[in-house]
């Protein structure tokens, strides 16, 4: 489901022509430079939960951060969601939230081989994320 392009063809073909959301893994002038950290709102709600409850609350939590935010907005800074204690997709809540509220993403991390990967092998935090089985479009 998920493709990736590269950032040449992204700008040759602008973004009203993506239907899904845009997971941006590199810097593109005139698309994330107004780029909204989440980090802070997010942790901040999270940290009003117990504990147990965040994992499962999560979602709600960034709906609840998105909602104060424009639609279309570009986000950045969602390194909270990466918690090793919440066990979720990251992906598959990104995905539901923008069901609700649509944003594009700026990428912690690295786009590499059809992947996103977060964080550096070996690390508590590392993730990879086949684009395949999710339905986005990668801009490297």
């Amino acid at each position: 489901m998920g493709s990736a392009i590269a950032v040449r063809r992204f700008l040759r073909r602008r973004q009203a022509f993506y239907t899904r959301p845009l997971v941006f893994c590199c810097e593109v002038d005139g698309f994330t430079d107004n780029a909204v950290s989440v980090s802070v709102s997010l942790a901040k709600r999270l940290a009003d939960l117990s504990p147990g409850m965040r994992s499962l609350r999560v979602e709600q939590c960034l709906n609840d951060v998105l909602r104060d935010l424009p639609d279309g907005v570009v986000i950045r800074n969602i390194d909270v969601l990466f918690n090793t204690a919440y066990k979720i997709d990251v992906l598959s809540v990104l995905l539901s939230a923008y069901r609700k509220h649509h944003f594009d993403l700026i990428w912690p991390g690295r786009y590499e081989d059809g992947e996103l990967v977060y964080a550096e092998e070996g690390y508590p935090d590392y993730r990879s994320f086949d684009i395949a089985r999710y339905d986005l479009t990668c801009i490297y």
